[in-house]
This record gives C-alpha cells, sequence and structure tokens, in this order.
C-alpha cells in the first residue's frame, strides 16, 4: 500500500469515519439522525429615529398644522359673517370661531422650527398682553403696518380677543363701536385686517410643509438632519418643545401673570386671554398637545413612536416614566385652576404661584435629564435663573 494511502486511513481512523465520507454532503454535515437545531429567530427590530420622526412629521406635525389652519378658516368665514350683519349671534359666532383657532392654536405652537420659526409664527399671532393703546391709535389713524415692531401686540389673537370681548363693555355697547360709533367704519377695518393678517401669517408657514409649496417635510425627514446635532430635526425638536414649555407655557401662561417675573407683583392682564376669559383652558390644551407629542400619539389619538420610545430604546425607563407623570400632574393642577385666570390671580395669586412652581419638575426633567439621554444640545439662551 502507497505510503500516502496508509496515513490517509489512519487518519480516517482517529477522527472518526464520518469526516472522510466520500458521499456529497459537507464535512461539517451532521449525521442524518442526529436532531436539527432551528436558528434563532430573529430579533425584534429594535428603535429607529428615522421612525419617530416620519411620525412626528407624517401624523402630527403636518395634520396639527392642517387642522390649525381649517380653524383659521373657520374663523375667517366668521368674521366675514359678522361684517355683513352684526348682531348678537354673529358676534357671538366670531368669539366662538376665535377660541376655536386660539385652542387649535395651542396644538401647533411647539412647533417653532423651520417655516414657523422663519416666518416668526408666534410672534406674529399670541404676542400678549395685547398693547389696547396702540390698538386704538390704529384704528383712530388709519395708518398701521401689522407685524412690525411696534405693531407686534396690536395685532394677531390677542387684539381680535380684545375687539371682539372689549374691555368691560355689554354685547349692545360692543355691537355700537362697530356700527355707530364714530370710528366703526375704522374699527370694522382693523378687525377685517387683523383677520387677514392671521390668516396669510398662518397659510405661509402650513403651506411650507407641504409639497405644493415649500415641501419642508422633506427636509424634516431628510438623511442630512436625522441625527442628534445642533440643526438636525431632533435637536430643533427638542429646543422648540422644551423652550415652547419653560418660556411659554410655564413663564408665559402661568409664572408672569401670577408675579413670579415682577417681584411678585401679580399682573392679571397678562394672562394669554384676558379678554375672553379662558386661559387656563388654553393651558392646559397646551400640555396636552405637548404630551401627545412626546408620546408619539397623533391628531386622531393613534399612538407610535414618540420621545418616550426613544427614552425607553436607550435604557431609561424611568426617566421615561417619570416625565409621562410630571405631565399628567401638570395637566391636573392647570386643570384645577378655574377660568378666568386672571380673577383668580386677583383674589389668590398664591394658588397660581403654586402650580407654577409644580411646573418646575418637568422643565428638569425636559431640559437636563431627557437632552442628556438624547444627546441633543440646548442651543437657546435662559433668560431668567428658573
Amino acid at each position: 500500500m502507497p505510503r500516502t494511502a496508509l496515513f490517509t486511513l489512519l487518519l480516517c481512523f482517529l477522527l472518526g469515519f464520518g469526516a472522510c465520507d466520500s458521499g456529497s454532503g459537507m464535512a461539517d454535515e451532521p449525521p442524518e439522525d442526529d436532531p436539527i437545531i432551528d436558528p434563532p429567530p430573529a430579533e425584534e427590530p429594535g428603535f429607529k429615529r428615522a421612525d419617530m420622526l416620519a411620525n412626528m412629521g407624517n401624523n402630527i406635525i403636518v395634520p396639527s398644522y392642517i387642522a390649525f389652519q381649517e380653524e383659521i378658516d373657520a374663523l375667517h368665514a366668521a368674521g366675514e359673517a359678522f361684517k355683513n350683519r352684526q348682531d348678537e349671534t354673529t358676534l357671538n359666532g366670531l368669539r366662538e370661531a376665535l377660541k376655536e383657532a386660539r385652542m387649535a392654536w395651542q396644538d401647533v405652537a411647539l412647533f417653532q422650527f423651520g417655516p414657523a420659526e422663519t416666518f416668526a409664527l408666534r410672534g406674529s399671532l399670541n404676542t400678549y398682553p395685547a398693547n389696547t393703546d396702540r390698538i386704538e391709535a390704529n384704528i383712530a389713524s388709519g395708518s398701521y403696518v401689522l407685524g412690525t415692531i411696534e405693531n407686534i401686540a396690536a395685532g394677531g389673537f390677542p387684539a381680535l380677543a380684545y375687539l371682539l370681548h372689549g374691555n368691560g363693555e355689554t354685547v349692545e355697547e360692543l355691537i355700537a363701536l362697530f356700527t355707530t360709533d364714530g370710528s366703526a367704519a375704522s374699527r370694522m377695518v382693523y378687525l377685517e385686517d387683523n383677520l387677514n393678517f392671521v390668516q396669510e401669517s398662518v397659510d405661509l408657514v402650513v403651506n411650507r410643509w407641504l409639497p405644493t409649496d415649500g415641501n419642508y417635510l422633506t427636509t424634516f425627514l431628510s438623511e442630512d438632519k436625522g441625527g442628534v446635532d445642533v440643526g438636525s430635526s431632533l435637536g430643533e425638536v427638542v429646543n422648540a418643545l422644551v423652550l415652547h414649555y419653560e418660556r411659554f407655557i410655564r413663564d408665559g401662561k402661568i409664572g408672569i401673570p401670577a408675579g413670579v417675573r415682577s417681584s411678585g407683583v401679580p399682573r392679571p392682564k397678562a394672562t394669554e386671554a384676558f379678554y375672553g376669559g379662558y386661559s387656563s383652558e388654553l393651558a392646559v390644551r397646551s400640555v396636552e398637545a405637548l404630551e401627545r407629542f412626546y408620546k408619539g400619539i397623533s391628531l386622531s389619538g393613534e399612538d407610535d413612536v414618540g420621545l418616550e420610545e426613544n427614552l425607553e430604546f436607550l435604557e431609561a425607563d424611568m426617566l421615561a416614566s417619570d416625565i409621562a407623570t410630571a405631565m399628567e400632574g401638570v395637566i391636573g393642577s392647570l386643570m384645577a385652576l378655574p377660568d378666568p385666570l386672571s380673577a383668580q390671580i386677583e383674589s389668590n395669586s398664591d394658588e397660581v404661584v403654586t402650580v407654577f412652581t409644580e411646573m418646575q419638575q418637568l422643565v428638569v426633567l425636559l431640559k437636563a435629564d431627557m437632552t442628556s439621554f438624547l444627546g441633543v444640545t440646548i442651543t437657546f439662551q435662559d433668560n431668567d435663573g428658573d
């Protein structure tokens, strides 16, 4: 026997005959009678930031803007009805349309990035308290440009509320201001100009999100903006959310009117809806909108992926739960504040200050803890000591 054949036979004996099988199977296949172990099941797909941003853009931001735009259209139509016939029915219809528009504004006010930031939508629509002296001066002169710095508090929702609710006038007296008063024609023109200004401002921003105009949604969802760095979509969203809650909900709606930023001197006229008397309702709606966005819940109520799921994916389950609990607590505290909030501040501002203090916990959770886990940098500057 040749030496090579003898060596091969010996090797097969030592390793086992199966390894030298001359069949067609691969050398590492198991014998037919051995059980075949199934591969482990595929892992569930993990959290994807792109999916979260897609849900935010497609199911929350754009639908909320469109719904808001529809309320503005309804407001404009109610204004036309009042222009054509000035009576209690059309006045109340216009008041109600204004309230619905302001409630819908709470659903989009936190999206102050992209087109809304470019066109300063918040300042155009909702700078309060209204500058009533400027409003009356504009009506008297007939010379003004809404949206300018000098008229920033003489236009938008607060100005409309002042025109429609007045400052203590009865319904009959208000209607007279638009019909028989010496400045009635000018007042009606000012009302129309404000309604047009609001509609044009909203259309400008909303349309920029749509494919038919600027298509900012595509930019928002683009790969270039998919990280967490400054300028990313997540960075813009988180900064806008934190700023909105800290400065425009906690401070603007509660702290400033309660006197927190004025050495303890209450400023009841600085409530968001001083003319109209539903400031607490607006505050509740604003935090409810923030809560839905945090949880990834669409305007229609469908629960999808949001910042809460992002934190859970990063193994920050406790923080995610604490934020949700704090939001519920803030909503409950705000609901306990009766309207008109200005009257509550005048009678017992301490209760409102207490709510402001309770709201601070959520600032810390969002601004310090959440941003740390997400890796997002806060880019806006504080204007107070919290």
